[in-house]
């Protein structure tokens, strides 16, 4: 467990920081290597972590994973888990009412019809949205920053798949005109 603590914590350094990168390589070869020796739980636990450093995940998703983990620890607190189960719970039904109405919004735009070409990528960039303001209290950032992601997207399409040069020209100064 402390080699595991070491590898979480040196993820936490900054370029430059030469000994958290030699941590990090020391304890990627020593818990690979004690992999095979170890309880299945520990085993998956050491896996995860090799697989996905906490770190370099989405909080709220790490948060999940880590419910069940905790449940099958022997001195877990029932409390504890029990209000970190309502937390999760509380937060997906709040990220369920914000997505209905990205969605709602999306619809109203009527993208299918209108823009056949462009890609329908709301949801994918809601979960991108989630992963920079992952805290609750961010919800208004959440869901303007998806809208603009998803606007963004279709003037991305209409480059890449549907206006002829000439068009894009025009549409570039136009941008340029607004940017100015």
């Amino acid at each position: 467990m402390g080699m595991l603590s070491l590898y979480e914590a040196a993820h936490l350094g900054i370029q430059g920081e030469d000994i958290l990168d030699e941590a990090i390589d020391f304890t990627t070869t020593n818990l690979q290597l004690l992999l095979p020796q170890l309880s299945s739980d520990l085993a998956n636990e050491v896996s995860h972590a090799l697989n996905r450093p906490i770190r370099k995940c989405l909080p709220r998703l790490e948060a999940r994973h880590y419910i069940e983990v905790y449940k099958r620890e022997k001195s877990h607190n029932s409390t504890l888990l029990k209000f970190a189960k309502l937390d999760f719970n509380r937060l997906q039904q709040l990220h369920q009412k914000e997505l209905r109405g990205i969605s709602e919004w999306w619809k109203t735009l009527d993208v299918p019809t209108k823009l056949p070409y462009a890609r329908d990528r709301v949801v994918e960039c809601y979960f991108w949205m989630m992963g920079i303001y992952f805290e609750p209290k961010y919800s208004f950032g959440r869901r303007m920053m998806t809208k603009v992601i998803a606007t963004l997207s279709l003037l991305d399409d209409t480059y890449d798949n549907y206006g002829t040069g000439a068009e894009l020209e025009i549409l570039t100064e136009a941008i340029q005109r607004l940017t100015h």
